[in-house]
C-alpha cells in the first residue's frame, strides 16, 4: 500500500466544528448588518459561501467575479461529453465535512477513490506489485523519520533536507514516482519548497476521498443560487475607510459598507489589486512568505478503455514510475464515470515547467508514456498561467508558518476581510477549507 494522500501521512491533526450552510433568518445578531451592503470579491467557493451565509441572514450582498463563470478553482468542464473537474475534484474526508452535506442536499452522486489502488508502469510495462509494495514500505519508514525531525527543524529547513537525512534512494524510479505523487501532486509543490518544520501540519476529516461524477458545479450552483453576481468584474483597486469601501473593477466602481476579498493567494502575490490604504506589513509579509503551488491535469478520452486489456488496470489509478514523467498518476474514469477517460495529474515544478508545452505536446508525452492509442479528445490545464488564479492552492513554504496563514486571515479594521483556502490554517489547500473560511468571515460580520 502506498500512502498517497495527506490523510495518510498527516503529522498533526486538528478539529473544527463544520458550520451548517444556512444561517438563521433576521439580522443575524449583527446589530443592523441586514441594512448594510457587503461586497465579495471572487465567486469561488469561499466567496460564494460567505455570500450565501450573509444573504440568508438578510444582508445585501454583491459578488464581483473577474471571470465569465463562477466557481474559481472549482471548474467543471463538459466539452468532452461528460463532466470533468479541471480544478478541485474530491471531497477529502467526508466524515463531518460540510461539503458532504451539500452534496446530499443537491443529490450529487459520490464515488470513493482509493489512491493506493493503482497499477504502476515503467517504460510502458507493469511493475511487479511486490516491488511496488516494498517501495511503499520504504516510504512509510521515510515518513516516520521525517516525523521525528519536524518539531526541531529550523525555519529555513526544507522537506528536501529532511528526506536527504533518511538515507533513502531517491534515484529509484519507484521512489521518484512516490515523491512526485505524494508530495508534488498532493501539495502542488516540491520537497525543496516545503517547510520541514510544518510538513503535515494540516488537519483532516476522516473517511477517505470522494469524487463527484457530476462535477463540483452541482455544489457551486447550489451555494450560488439567487445571489447577485457580477461576472467579468475584475477588481483593480479596493479602497476602505471609515465611510465604507469602494471596489474598482474593469466594469466600474462598486460601493459598500464592507468587503470580503477571496481571490487566490497567487493573485495577492501578483499585486494586481491595489489597496488604499496599503495593507498592514504583517499581511504583506505573510502573502510573500506563504507558498502557492501548481497542480495541472491532462485529460484524455478514448474509444475504449485500452488500459484494461493492455495492463489489466481495473484499478482506481494508473501510475508512471521514473523521473520526469508527464504525469505521476492518472485517475481511471471507468471507476467513477464508466467512461474511457484518464485524468493525468502533475504537480510542482513538473507542472509549472510543462505549462510552456502546447496541448499537442502534452498529449503526445502522455500517450507515449502509456503506449496508448490516439485519444478522441483532450483537455490540458494551466493554472499557473491563469491570471485569475496564478496557481492551484497554497502550501507552507520554507520560512513560512501557520502564523502567516493567521495573518492573512486577519481582517483589516471593520471594513476589509479576507477568505480563501490560504487563510485557513486547519484545512488549507482544500475546497472545504475555502468553504469554511467564507463562513468564518460571514459570521464575523454577522457577529455570531
Amino acid at each position: 500500500m502506498i500512502p498517497m494522500t495527506r490523510r495518510q501521512f498527516t503529522l498533526g491533526l486538528g478539529a473544527v466544528t463544520a458550520a451548517p450552510l444556512l444561517a438563521s433568518c433576521g439580522d443575524g445578531g449583527g446589530g443592523g448588518t441586514s441594512s448594510q451592503h457587503v461586497l465579495v470579491v471572487g465567486a469561488g467557493i469561499s466567496g460564494l459561501s460567505a455570500a450565501r451565509r450573509l444573504a440568508d441572514a438578510g444582508v445585501r450582498v454583491t459578488v464581483l467575479e473577474a471571470r465569465q463563470r463562477i466557481g474559481g478553482r472549482t471548474w467543471t468542464d463538459t466539452s468532452l461529453g461528460l463532466p470533468i473537474d479541471l480544478g478541485g475534484a474530491w471531497i477529502h474526508g467526508p466524515e463531518g465535512n460540510p461539503l458532504t452535506e451539500l452534496a446530499e442536499q443537491v443529490g450529487a452522486r459520490t464515488v470513493g477513490t482509493d489512491f493506493d489502488d493503482t497499477v504502476v508502469l515503467a517504460d510502458g510495462t507493469v511493475v511487479d506489485p511486490a516491488s511496488v509494495d516494498a517501495a511503499g514500505q520504504e516510504w512509510v519508514r521515510i515518513l516516520d523519520d521525517v516525523d521525528g525531525m519536524t518539531a526541531t527543524a529550523t525555519p529555513d529547513a526544507s522537506l528536501a533536507d529532511g528526506l536527504a537525512q533518511t538515507g533513502a534512494d531517491f534515484d529509484d524510479p519507484l521512489m521518484q514516482w512516490i515523491v512526485a505523487g505524494a508530495i508534488g501532486a498532493e501539495y502542488a509543490a516540491d520537497p525543496d519548497e516545503l517547510s520541514l518544520r510544518w510538513f503535515g501540519n494540516e488537519g483532516e476529516f476522516g473517511g477517505g476521498d470522494l469524487i463527484l461524477p457530476g462535477g463540483y458545479r452541482q455544489i457551486v450552483d447550489h451555494v450560488a443560487r439567487d445571489l447577485t453576481i457580477e461576472l467579468g468584474a475584475e477588481a483593480t483597486k479596493i479602497a476602505y475607510g471609515d465611510s465604507g469601501v469602494t471596489v474598482e473593477t474593469v466594469q466600474g466602481s462598486f460601493q459598500g459598507d464592507r468587503v470580503i476579498v477571496t481571490v487566490p493567494l497567487g493573485v495577492l502575490k501578483a499585486g494586481t489589486i491595489a489597496f488604499d490604504p496599503v495593507l498592514p506589513q504583517a499581511k504583506v509579509d505573510a502573502i510573500q512568505r506563504l507558498g502557492f503551488g501548481v497542480l495541472d491535469k491532462v485529460v484524455l478520452t478514448f474509444d475504449e478503455p485500452f488500459w484494461i486489456e493492455q495492463f489489466g488496470a481495473r484499478t482506481d489509478m494508473i501510475s508512471l514510475a521514473g523521473e520526469d514523467q508527464p504525469a505521476s498518476d492518472l485517475v481511471n474514469g471507468m471507476r467513477f464515470a464508466d467512461a474511457p477517460v484518464l485524468i493525468g495529474l502533475r504537480g510542482g515544478a513538473n507542472a509549472r515547467i510543462r505549462e510552456a508545452d502546447s496541448d499537442k505536446e502534452s498529449v503526445a508525452q502522455l500517450v507515449s508514456a502509456l503506449r496508448a492509442p490516439e485519444p478522441t479528445g483532450f483537455l490540458v490545464t494551466r493554472w499557473a498561467a491563469d491570471p485569475y488564479a496564478r496557481g492551484s492552492y497554497s502550501f507552507l513554504a520554507v520560512g513560512s508558518s501557520p502564523d502567516d496563514q493567521e495573518a492573512l486571515a486577519e481582517p483589516v479594521g471593520e471594513r476589509l476581510g479576507f477568505a480563501g483556502e490560504a487563510t485557513n490554517p486547519e484545512y488549507f489547500a482544500t475546497v472545504h477549507g475555502a468553504y469554511l473560511s467564507g463562513l468564518r468571515e460571514a459570521d464575523r460580520i454577522l457577529g455570531t
